[in-house]
Protein backbone atom coordinates (compact mmCIF):
# COMPACT_ATOMS: atom_id res chain seq x y z
CA UNK A 1 0.00 0.00 0.00
CA UNK A 2 1.41 3.05 -0.64
CA UNK A 3 1.51 5.83 1.71
CA UNK A 4 3.26 9.14 2.26
CA UNK A 5 6.18 8.57 4.37
CA UNK A 6 5.75 11.87 6.66
CA UNK A 7 2.53 11.04 8.05
CA UNK A 8 3.42 10.12 11.43
CA UNK A 9 7.32 12.63 12.10
CA UNK A 10 5.01 14.83 14.32
CA UNK A 11 7.35 17.99 14.32
CA UNK A 12 9.74 19.01 11.40
CA UNK A 13 12.73 20.76 11.69
CA UNK A 14 11.94 24.18 9.59
CA UNK A 15 14.91 25.68 6.93
CA UNK A 16 12.93 29.11 6.10
CA UNK A 17 10.67 26.86 4.29
CA UNK A 18 11.93 24.29 3.82
CA UNK A 19 11.70 20.79 6.12
CA UNK A 20 15.30 19.59 7.05
CA UNK A 21 13.69 15.76 7.20
CA UNK A 22 11.96 15.82 3.82
CA UNK A 23 15.48 17.36 2.41
CA UNK A 24 17.33 13.64 4.09
CA UNK A 25 14.91 11.31 2.83
CA UNK A 26 14.87 13.33 -0.49
CA UNK A 27 18.65 13.02 -0.65
CA UNK A 28 18.04 9.37 0.41
CA UNK A 29 15.94 7.81 -2.51
CA UNK A 30 16.71 10.79 -5.28
CA UNK A 31 20.46 10.95 -4.76
CA UNK A 32 22.79 12.59 -7.17
CA UNK A 33 23.37 10.19 -10.61
CA UNK A 34 20.92 7.87 -9.88
CA UNK A 35 18.95 6.67 -13.04
CA UNK A 36 14.73 6.88 -12.25
CA UNK A 37 11.91 6.86 -14.29
CA UNK A 38 9.51 9.21 -14.38
CA UNK A 39 5.70 10.16 -16.32
CA UNK A 40 4.62 13.87 -17.27
CA UNK A 41 1.42 15.49 -16.51
CA UNK A 42 0.07 12.38 -14.11
CA UNK A 43 -0.57 10.12 -17.42
CA UNK A 44 1.00 7.03 -15.74
CA UNK A 45 0.90 5.13 -18.79
CA UNK A 46 3.86 7.49 -20.20
CA UNK A 47 6.55 6.06 -18.39
CA UNK A 48 10.37 7.31 -19.54
CA UNK A 49 13.77 6.93 -17.90
CA UNK A 50 15.80 10.06 -17.08
CA UNK A 51 18.38 10.82 -14.14
CA UNK A 52 19.22 13.13 -11.48
CA UNK A 53 22.32 15.62 -12.48
CA UNK A 54 22.63 17.46 -9.50
CA UNK A 55 20.94 19.82 -7.00
CA UNK A 56 20.29 23.15 -7.37
CA UNK A 57 20.46 24.76 -3.75
CA UNK A 58 19.91 28.41 -3.95
CA UNK A 59 20.72 28.56 -7.31
CA UNK A 60 24.21 26.57 -6.45
CA UNK A 61 24.24 23.61 -8.27
CA UNK A 62 26.21 20.36 -7.10
CA UNK A 63 27.16 17.88 -9.12
CA UNK A 64 28.52 15.24 -6.57
CA UNK A 65 27.08 13.73 -3.35
CA UNK A 66 30.43 14.41 -1.57
CA UNK A 67 29.47 18.30 -1.68
CA UNK A 68 26.78 17.35 0.89
CA UNK A 69 27.64 17.09 5.20
CA UNK A 70 25.59 15.24 6.95
CA UNK A 71 25.68 14.86 10.95
CA UNK A 72 25.43 11.14 12.47
CA UNK A 73 21.43 10.63 12.01
CA UNK A 74 22.19 11.85 8.13
CA UNK A 75 20.58 15.39 8.51
CA UNK A 76 22.20 17.84 6.02
CA UNK A 77 24.09 20.25 7.90
CA UNK A 78 25.96 22.16 5.16
CA UNK A 79 26.73 22.22 1.60
CA UNK A 80 29.88 22.75 0.03
CA UNK A 81 29.48 25.56 -3.10
CA UNK A 82 31.34 27.14 -5.79
CA UNK A 83 33.69 24.00 -6.25
CA UNK A 84 33.90 23.10 -2.91
CA UNK A 85 34.74 26.79 -1.88
CA UNK A 86 32.62 27.74 0.42
CA UNK A 87 30.04 26.40 2.77
CA UNK A 88 26.05 26.80 2.79
CA UNK A 89 24.42 26.01 6.01
CA UNK A 90 21.41 24.08 5.55
CA UNK A 91 19.44 26.13 7.94
CA UNK A 92 20.06 28.67 4.88
CA UNK A 93 18.46 26.73 2.24
CA UNK A 94 15.81 28.32 0.88
CA UNK A 95 15.24 26.73 -2.28
CA UNK A 96 16.07 22.92 -3.15
CA UNK A 97 15.76 21.72 -6.41
CA UNK A 98 16.58 18.89 -8.67
CA UNK A 99 18.54 19.47 -12.56
CA UNK A 100 18.17 16.59 -15.26
CA UNK A 101 18.49 16.34 -18.98
CA UNK A 102 15.85 17.51 -20.96
CA UNK A 103 14.18 14.45 -22.88
CA UNK A 104 11.75 15.77 -24.78
CA UNK A 105 13.30 13.55 -27.62
CA UNK A 106 11.41 10.94 -25.88
CA UNK A 107 8.22 11.54 -27.27
CA UNK A 108 9.03 11.01 -30.83
CA UNK A 109 8.91 7.31 -29.73
CA UNK A 110 5.85 7.49 -28.13
CA UNK A 111 2.59 6.86 -29.72
CA UNK A 112 -0.06 9.46 -31.45
CA UNK A 113 -2.23 8.45 -28.50
CA UNK A 114 0.41 8.84 -25.98
CA UNK A 115 1.53 11.83 -27.69
CA UNK A 116 -1.55 14.10 -27.66
CA UNK A 117 -1.74 13.43 -23.93
CA UNK A 118 1.30 15.37 -23.64
CA UNK A 119 1.10 19.32 -23.52
CA UNK A 120 1.63 20.52 -27.00
CA UNK A 121 3.99 22.73 -25.69
CA UNK A 122 6.11 19.86 -24.48
CA UNK A 123 6.05 17.58 -21.45
CA UNK A 124 8.72 20.29 -19.63
CA UNK A 125 6.77 23.44 -20.06
CA UNK A 126 7.38 25.66 -17.09
CA UNK A 127 3.88 24.82 -14.46
CA UNK A 128 3.78 20.92 -15.96
CA UNK A 129 4.29 18.60 -13.53
CA UNK A 130 6.78 15.51 -13.34
CA UNK A 131 6.46 12.72 -11.59
CA UNK A 132 9.77 10.67 -10.42
CA UNK A 133 9.82 7.42 -9.35
CA UNK A 134 13.25 5.67 -7.63
CA UNK A 135 13.56 2.35 -6.74
CA UNK A 136 14.15 2.47 -3.60
CA UNK A 137 16.02 -1.32 -3.00
CA UNK A 138 14.69 -2.82 -0.23
CA UNK A 139 12.50 0.11 0.86
CA UNK A 140 10.62 -0.77 -2.76
CA UNK A 141 9.12 2.08 -5.21
CA UNK A 142 9.38 6.08 -3.81
CA UNK A 143 7.70 8.70 -6.00
CA UNK A 144 8.13 12.64 -6.19
CA UNK A 145 5.57 14.72 -7.66
CA UNK A 146 8.05 18.16 -9.13
CA UNK A 147 7.03 20.91 -10.95
CA UNK A 148 9.22 22.20 -14.02
CA UNK A 149 10.51 25.58 -12.97
CA UNK A 150 12.42 26.40 -15.77
CA UNK A 151 14.49 24.64 -19.28
CA UNK A 152 17.83 25.89 -18.60
CA UNK A 153 21.53 25.90 -20.56
CA UNK A 154 24.39 26.15 -18.54
CA UNK A 155 27.14 27.74 -19.49
CA UNK A 156 29.43 25.97 -17.13
CA UNK A 157 30.14 22.86 -15.30
CA UNK A 158 30.50 19.41 -16.36
CA UNK A 159 26.79 19.83 -18.34
CA UNK A 160 27.81 23.04 -19.93
CA UNK A 161 25.51 23.66 -23.25
CA UNK A 162 22.97 20.85 -22.91
CA UNK A 163 19.75 21.24 -22.67
CA UNK A 164 18.73 20.77 -19.08
CA UNK A 165 15.45 21.14 -16.74
CA UNK A 166 15.20 22.38 -13.56
CA UNK A 167 12.24 20.76 -11.18
CA UNK A 168 11.06 22.09 -7.87
CA UNK A 169 9.79 19.29 -5.61
CA UNK A 170 7.19 18.86 -3.80
CA UNK A 171 7.69 17.79 -1.03
CA UNK A 172 4.47 16.43 0.96
CA UNK A 173 4.15 14.80 -2.18
CA UNK A 174 7.05 12.67 -1.33
CA UNK A 175 6.33 8.49 -0.51
CA UNK A 176 7.63 4.87 -0.29
CA UNK A 177 5.70 1.87 -1.26
CA UNK A 178 7.34 -0.31 1.12
CA UNK A 179 7.74 -3.61 -0.52
CA UNK A 180 9.76 -5.26 2.33
CA UNK A 181 8.35 -8.92 3.13
CA UNK A 182 10.49 -8.88 6.51
CA UNK A 183 9.76 -5.56 8.65
CA UNK A 184 12.73 -3.59 10.31
CA UNK A 185 12.58 -2.77 14.28
CA UNK A 186 14.86 0.53 14.89
CA UNK A 187 17.71 0.29 17.36
CA UNK A 188 20.48 2.91 18.09
CA UNK A 189 23.95 0.58 18.87
CA UNK A 190 27.29 1.37 18.42
CA UNK A 191 29.65 -0.35 16.50
CA UNK A 192 32.50 -0.05 14.65
CA UNK A 193 33.16 -0.81 11.03
CA UNK A 194 35.55 -2.42 9.06
CA UNK A 195 36.34 -2.35 5.28
CA UNK A 196 39.10 -4.41 4.80
CA UNK A 197 39.58 -3.95 0.79
CA UNK A 198 39.77 -0.19 1.81
CA UNK A 199 41.73 -0.22 4.94
CA UNK A 200 38.86 1.53 6.99
CA UNK A 201 37.81 1.62 10.81
CA UNK A 202 35.79 3.89 12.01
CA UNK A 203 32.67 3.82 14.10
CA UNK A 204 29.16 3.11 13.15
CA UNK A 205 25.88 2.91 14.44
CA UNK A 206 23.34 0.63 13.99
CA UNK A 207 19.97 2.00 13.31
CA UNK A 208 17.51 -0.50 12.44
CA UNK A 209 17.38 -4.63 12.06
CA UNK A 210 15.59 -7.70 10.26
CA UNK A 211 16.03 -10.90 10.67
CA UNK A 212 19.42 -11.23 8.21
CA UNK A 213 20.04 -7.29 7.67
CA UNK A 214 21.40 -4.34 9.69
CA UNK A 215 21.00 -1.01 8.89
CA UNK A 216 24.06 1.45 9.73
CA UNK A 217 24.96 4.85 9.65
CA UNK A 218 28.60 6.14 10.14
CA UNK A 219 30.04 9.40 11.46
CA UNK A 220 32.29 11.76 9.86
CA UNK A 221 29.40 13.91 8.37
CA UNK A 222 28.52 11.15 5.89
CA UNK A 223 31.72 10.66 4.02
CA UNK A 224 32.59 7.58 4.83
CA UNK A 225 33.84 4.41 2.95
CA UNK A 226 32.87 4.09 -0.78
CA UNK A 227 30.99 0.70 -0.03
CA UNK A 228 29.63 -1.26 -3.44
CA UNK A 229 26.75 -3.56 -3.58
CA UNK A 230 28.46 -6.78 -2.49
CA UNK A 231 31.65 -5.62 -0.50
CA UNK A 232 32.49 -7.34 2.36
CA UNK A 233 32.87 -5.36 5.49
CA UNK A 234 32.81 -6.67 9.45
CA UNK A 235 30.66 -5.06 12.33
CA UNK A 236 32.40 -4.97 15.61
CA UNK A 237 29.05 -4.52 17.79
CA UNK A 238 29.33 -2.87 21.13
CA UNK A 239 26.00 -4.82 22.95
CA UNK A 240 28.39 -4.61 26.47
CA UNK A 241 31.25 -3.70 28.41
CA UNK A 242 31.66 -7.01 30.16
CA UNK A 243 30.81 -9.75 27.97
CA UNK A 244 32.03 -10.71 24.11
CA UNK A 245 30.83 -8.62 21.90
CA UNK A 246 29.86 -10.28 18.81
CA UNK A 247 32.70 -9.45 15.68
CA UNK A 248 30.08 -9.98 12.45
CA UNK A 249 30.32 -9.93 8.60
CA UNK A 250 28.37 -9.47 5.76
CA UNK A 251 28.05 -7.64 2.43
CA UNK A 252 26.54 -4.55 1.06
CA UNK A 253 23.20 -4.81 0.54
CA UNK A 254 22.57 -0.74 -0.59
CA UNK A 255 24.36 1.77 0.14
CA UNK A 256 23.25 5.70 0.12
CA UNK A 257 24.79 8.66 1.73
CA UNK A 258 25.70 8.48 5.01
CA UNK A 259 24.04 5.09 5.68
CA UNK A 260 23.92 1.32 3.84
CA UNK A 261 22.21 -1.92 4.28
CA UNK A 262 24.32 -4.74 5.07
CA UNK A 263 23.38 -8.51 4.82
CA UNK A 264 24.79 -10.79 7.54
CA UNK A 265 26.66 -13.83 6.76
CA UNK A 266 28.47 -15.29 9.55
CA UNK A 267 30.47 -14.55 12.39
CA UNK A 268 34.46 -14.45 13.69
CA UNK A 269 34.48 -17.29 16.53
CA UNK A 270 37.69 -17.56 17.70
CA UNK A 271 39.49 -16.33 14.96
CA UNK A 272 37.69 -18.17 12.73
CA UNK A 273 34.18 -17.18 10.16
CA UNK A 274 31.30 -19.51 10.78
CA UNK A 275 28.13 -19.02 9.13
CA UNK A 276 25.22 -17.84 10.92
CA UNK A 277 22.32 -20.40 11.93
CA UNK A 278 18.73 -19.39 12.05
CA UNK A 279 19.19 -19.35 16.30
CA UNK A 280 22.53 -17.54 16.19
CA UNK A 281 20.55 -14.58 14.19
CA UNK A 282 17.77 -14.81 16.69
CA UNK A 283 20.10 -14.16 19.41
CA UNK A 284 22.18 -11.38 17.66
CA UNK A 285 18.72 -9.55 17.28
CA UNK A 286 17.49 -9.69 20.40
CA UNK A 287 20.94 -8.10 21.86
CA UNK A 288 20.08 -5.38 19.67
CA UNK A 289 16.71 -4.96 20.52
CA UNK A 290 17.75 -4.83 24.25
CA UNK A 291 20.92 -3.13 24.07
CA UNK A 292 20.88 -0.91 26.80
CA UNK A 293 18.18 -2.57 28.97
Amino acid sequence: MLKRFFGSFGAFKEAQGLDLDRVRVLIEFFPIGKKLRYYPEFNKDIVLDTLVLAYCINDHFLYSMESIETDREGMPVAFRVNGGKNHLPASRISRFQLLVPDTSDLEKKLDYTRRAQISRHGQFSPGNNISLLSNAGVKGVSTLDTEVAKQVTLNDGPYAHRKMVLLTPEFNTLAVNDQRKKPRTRVAVPATLLVPSENHKGPCTIIDVSDAEVRIRWGGGGRGPHLREGKAVTLEIHLSKTERNPSVQGTVFRSTVGTCVVKLDGQNHEERFVPFTSLDLLELKAGLLNYGK
